[in-house]
């Protein structure tokens, strides 16, 4: 159910948008389907700048590992928290 409204919510908004500037609303589906490849940057972006804060943080505190960080065979346990 939350999938259903988010993409309802998104596609109000185009359009709202779109009519708030004199565009055309029919552009609202060009928008609409090129959506999840500029969410798949922002998803990126964010991901990656939570991984260098954690670098810098880990760096910081001196617990920063670099033979571990450089390790191509390592694996990451899962801890509960």
């Amino acid at each position: 159910m939350t999938a259903i409204s988010s993409f309802s919510v998104g596609g109000v908004t185009v359009i709202i948008a779109l009519s708030s500037m004199g565009l055309p609303i029919a552009l609202a589906g060009v928008l609409i389907t090129v959506e999840p490849l500029i969410d798949m940057g922002r998803t990126a972006l964010n991901v990656n700048g939570s991984m260098l804060s954690g670098k810098i943080t880990s760096r910081m505190l001196g617990t920063f590992n670099k033979g571990i960080y450089s390790d191509k065979d390592a694996v990451v346990e899962q801890t509960e928290a």
